[in-house]
């Protein structure tokens, strides 16, 4: 990963591009999580973004990054990057990023599929990851079923499963949430909160959240779901963001 200076930075510079070969949209937010677990609570901060650009009718690309800090961990950050397909009633693509944190430097890829229907949108997908630093192997499924109750009202339901592989030997990891997102009508501004549940082999924790974005390029979250936002952060504690 990158320092939080760069990938600020990274993230600016990619909002000012302009030109007919790219049709650019995206967000900025700030997130607030509280962590749950058996035997302890966690706050954690976060600052987040993705730019996504039209190179052709059917072809986009996305860039993403976030910086998480919390009481119990020293800052994390990710960058990510999408190919995407784009038709009138779905999209696939594929994505690759690394994230710098306490265990070192991970690198995680993966595939993506999104189904849109008139109101709603299913997007999964199936990742891989690996930090050789600490000898960690994971790999599972994310999946997120959106439900537009209006252009600019979403409610989410989320779930994922992986396993996780290390020199510790192997634990089964599973998630479940719901969350919604609002955006004020004629305001580049929207509010969202999510409840998350994450159970494992060896602990449990219930993730409380809530986030704060400015929105650039699309009218409503929904013109955004279909632009190709509905592929970033999914599988995470904040999949409705």
């Amino acid at each position: 990963m990158k320092s939080r200076a760069v990938t600020a930075t990274v993230l600016a510079g990619l909002s000012m591009v302009s030109g007919a070969a790219f049709a650019q949209t995206g967000s900025v937010g700030a997130t607030y999580a509280r962590v749950e677990g058996d035997n302890s609570e966690t706050d954690v901060y976060g600052l987040d973004g993705e730019v996504i650009f039209g190179a052709t009718d059917a072809w986009g690309f996305i860039v993403e990054g976030d910086f998480t800090e919390s009481d119990a961990v020293d800052g994390t950050e990710t960058v990510q990057a999408h190919i995407i397909n784009r038709g009138a009633n779905s999209a696939w693509g594929v994505f690759l990023g690394a994230a710098d944190g306490e265990g070192g430097v991970g690198i995680l890829g993966g595939v993506e599929y999104a189904q849109f229907f008139d109101g709603s949108t299913l997007a999964l997908n199936l990742n891989y990851g690996t930090d050789n630093e600490i000898d960690v192997d994971a790999y599972g499924v994310n999946g997120a079923y959106r439900i537009f109750a209006g252009d600019n009202l979403r409610f989410d339901v989320g779930a994922s499963a992986g396993r996780v592989d290390s020199n510790l030997g192997q634990a089964d990891v599973y998630s479940a949430g719901v969350a919604f997102e609002y955006r004020f009508d004629g305001s580049p501004y929207s509010i969202g909160a999510g409840y998350t549940r994450v159970d494992s082999d060896g602990a449990e924790a219930d993730v409380f959240g809530l986030t704060l974005r400015f929105n650039f390029g699309d009218t409503t979250l929904k013109a955004a779901d279909r632009s190709g936002r509905t592929f970033t952060g999914l599988g995470s504690a904040f999949q409705a963001f």
